[in-house]
């Protein structure tokens, strides 16, 4: 059967649609997902210095932190974000490198800092002396190379604000 013209050239026109509408739909679910992993991660800024950061918020996390991962670089942490204000304890426990440990209080101000903690000092749990909130675990160095002591502030921005 022979068609017309006219119908042969609605129907190119009608998959032209069907094609446009499904293309726009893939590019925008591409773009959704793309824009959604950029910058995905947490910062925290600590003496002037901005670290990509991981929350660790739930139990899974908080019992997992950096152990098992090979290093982290100059620019990246891990912030511990506690229930309640307390003398949360921290060990090396299946690390594979050396970090700096920060605990803040409610107000982000650092109340405890141990430099340079290495995994070789498993089992040993280290400790600040004042009640805690949060903990900011980044690579070994970074507090002496950027001057950070007691009484300093770290400020975060959080993908979810804590």
């Amino acid at each position: 059967m022979l068609t017309k013209k006219s119908d042969r050239i609605n129907g190119m026109k009608f998959n032209k649609t069907r094609v446009s509408f499904m293309l726009f739909i893939v590019v925008g679910v591409t773009l959704i997902v793309y824009l959604s992993t950029v910058n995905y991660k947490s910062r925290a800024i600590v003496g002037g210095k901005t670290f990509s950061i991981d929350v660790a918020d739930t139990t899974f996390t908080m019992s997992k932190g950096l152990s098992g991962r090979k290093s982290i670089s100059k620019d990246e942490g891990m912030v511990f974000v506690f229930e309640k204000l307390d003398k949360h304890g921290f060990w090396m426990k299946d690390m594979l490198f050396p970090i700096d440990i920060l605990w803040m209080d409610e107000n982000f101000k650092i109340v405890h800092i141990e430099k340079s903690v290495s995994p070789e000092t498993y089992p040993t749990i280290f400790s600040p002396d004042r009640l805690s909130l949060y903990v900011l675990e980044i690579s070994a160095g970074q507090t002496d190379s950027l001057g950070v002591k007691v009484g300093d502030r770290v400020d975060f921005v959080y993908k979810n604000s804590i």
